[in-house]
């Protein structure tokens, strides 16, 4: 599957799997308030642009695509419950979605039962792995980022890492990953928790400050936990490295915490190659709708890439167990973020990672990690 869908060329096959409807029922989940509303918002609006291309295009053999967003609030109790209309009540034929990793994992069982595909564009925790057949994703497993870290404590001879992490299933995820990949002679000596939305920090930050490390994780669910995290940090004096994951790869960050994030590390995906045609024309319409990403341009081409190569294997195949074995089988699909695959988990094959670095309120890109 290599044909890219941002101006959409339109398929061949008969779609048999919708009846006699006249729409196609998609659905989404993600944060679309609270803290983590900046991944929601970006995601759910990438996939808005690819879904009214598709619609512009003449729909899937001549029926428009339905989105029908819920909203996930970053939870697996939520996240369940608009899974559950979803299928039950709305009949939707897939999900995009969840955003956060808990999320995900919440709807994994509903949409296996009901044998409806799930595509998350930015779950990264190592658990989606094996979360169920009819689950694939097209950001990388968290499990990769402990490899990448492990390089960097190497690289810049980092002995003692500090990490304080929410206790979410994405950050849970990120723990375990940068505790098993340690280096050899590089230890954990602040591995603290908290619980989900905690903001005040204090406590522990003073046990922090009596701690000899060399690199601080920020280990949070929103860039709001984060920007606490980091303020905190700063306001007790510890100018240590901090350094962070895809939840500080976020404009919001550098606004809300400019001077605290300053020259903090977020280990996440790339920033979006808009020197490519359709990457440009992309973010040039996302732009035009919705002003600037609330996180990350390139979180809103891999929600619009899912939902391009849902559409697009929709179209070829219908819905049910034959999109999920259609899916299990795209290979070097080319979409707006990149070429990838899915491999026989359902995960992204062909997206990278990159450190990036906040320079006065602003996000660079400073080194692409191929996978």
């Amino acid at each position: 599957m290599k044909r890219s869908l941002l101006f959409l060329p339109l398929f061949a096959l008969t779609l048999t799997a919708c009846g006699g409807d006249k729409t196609i029922r998609i659905g989404y989940i993600g944060p679309l308030t609270g803290d983590a509303v900046s991944y929601g918002s970006d995601t759910l609006n990438g996939v808005r642009i690819a879904v009214d291309a598709m619609n512009a295009a003449g729909g899937i053999h001549g029926k428009n695509v339905e989105l029908i967003a819920e909203d996930g609030h970053c939870n697996g109790a939520d996240a369940t419950s608009a899974a559950q209309k979803l299928v039950n009540v709305d009949k939707v034929v897939a999900i995009i979605g969840g955003q956060c990793s808990s999320e995900t994992l919440a709807i994994a069982p509903v949409i296996e039962a009901a044998k409806v595909v799930l595509i998350s564009p930015i779950s990264s925790s190592p658990d989606v792995t094996k979360a169920g057949d009819y689950v694939f994703r097209v950001y990388p497993s968290d499990a990769l980022k402990g490899k990448v870290f492990a390089g960097y404590f190497t690289k810049n001879n980092v002995k003692r890492v500090a990490i304080l992490s929410e206790n979410t299933d994405f950050c849970q995820g990120i723990r375990t990953s940068v505790s098993a990949g340690l280096p050899s002679g590089t230890s954990m000596v602040f591995d603290e928790q908290v619980d989900p939305g905690t903001k005040d920090f204090r406590t522990l930050m003073t046990r922090l400050k009596s701690t000899t490390f060399d690199v601080f994780i920020a280990n949070g669910q929103s860039d709001a936990v984060v920007a606490e995290m980091a303020k905190q940090m700063r306001a007790l004096g510890m100018k240590q490295q901090i350094l962070g994951t895809d939840t500080a790869d976020s404009a919001t960050l550098g606004e809300i915490a400019k001077e605290a994030v300053e020259g903090l590390k977020p280990l996440s995906v790339p920033a979006l190659d808009e020197s490519n045609t359709e990457a440009s024309d992309f973010a040039k319409m996302f732009r035009e709708r919705y002003d600037e990403p609330k996180a990350t341009m390139f979180f809103a081409a891999l929600a619009h890439d899912a939902a391009q190569v849902l559409m697009q294997t929709i179209g070829e195949v219908g819905t049910g167990e034959a999109l999920q074995k259609a899916l299990g089988q795209v290979k070097d699909f080319k979409g707006i973020a990149g070429t990838f695959s899915f491999d026989e988990n359902g995960d992204v094959v062909g997206i990278p990672l990159a450190f990036k670095v906040f320079h006065d309120g602003k996000l660079e890109q400073s080194e692409v990690v191929p996978l």
